[in-house]
């Protein structure tokens, strides 16, 4: 694999949750691999900034505004984005998040919340997008899970679970729909996103204790992320169904605060 089969010259790829952070890193990595990007979130001004910084840059993008816990929006988004140009070849599944809630304070409403925000949004937008798609011959669809769908956090139980789910929804697409789309997944530690700088700014021992947690003794960058987007996005991957940690080396949660006992 030369670096010329990581170009994404004419593709197009759908990007959710693009109006900062991770999505943006991924979206302007993707952009400068040639790919046209469709930025989308449910904030305008925030993707409106990101397709700035990508023409700025030289890359082409668009903004489009979609809210991932409306099924009508992600499916207008794929119909919106075959008709300004003709293909979709790349879906990131990148919106999603977590509220701090320990478990018996967590509702069945927050509970189901978590999972539609996260894993639901990732299903019903790729599977508005697999048609057009599978109708094509190829494509690829890249999830974002996180660390916590595998180590159990205390505060993050409904997050994790939908994470979890995000990353078995990972193997089981993979499954259904090849040879035709690959379907990958990035599972993100501590990312240096404007969240995160924020919780450095508030308490600067925060930074400190995070780094001496992880083996790598840093935090990740959204850039880096893109990195490993690219590949799973590009025409040398050999991969569908994989689940790649991007964590530092985590065994257990960095995070320098817990929950008390019960």
């Amino acid at each position: 694999m030369g670096l010329k089969d990581q170009r994404l010259d004419g593709q197009v790829a759908i990007i959710t949750g693009a109006g900062r952070g991770v999505g943006r890193g991924i979206a302007t990595v993707l952009a400068e691999a040639g790919a046209t990007i469709v930025c989308s979130a449910r904030s305008k001004n925030e993707i409106d900034e990101t397709v700035s910084f990508i023409e700025t840059a030289g890359g082409k993008a668009i903004a489009l505004v979609a809210d991932v816990m409306e099924k009508d929006d992600l499916v207008k988004l794929t119909a919106d984005t075959m008709a300004r140009f003709g293909r979709i070849d790349i879906v990131i599944n990148n919106a999603g998040g977590n509220e701090f809630r320990p478990f018996l304070d967590i509702s069945e409403e927050e509970f189901k919340f978590h999972f539609d925000w996260n894993t639901t949004s990732a299903f019903l937008l790729s599977q508005a997008a697999t048609p057009f798609m599978a109708k094509a011959g190829s494509g690829s669809i890249v999830n974002v899970s996180s660390g916590a769908a595998r180590i159990g956090i205390r505060g993050m139980l409904a997050y994790g679970v939908a994470k979890a789910g995000v990353e078995q929804l990972t193997r089981g697409l993979a499954q259904e729909l090849a040879p035709k789309i690959r379907v990958n997944c990035v599972s993100l530690g501590a990312v240096l996103t404007p969240a995160l700088q924020n919780m450095y700014d508030m308490d600067p021992a925060f930074r400190e204790k995070l780094h001496a947690l992880t083996p790598l003794k840093t935090h990740g960058t959204p850039e880096g992320v893109g990195l490993a987007v690219l590949y799973f996005c590009s025409n040398g991957c050999y991969a569908t169904g994989a689940v790649l940690n991007i964590d530092g080396g985590l065994q257990d949660t960095n995070l320098p605060f817990r929950l008390p006992d019960l």
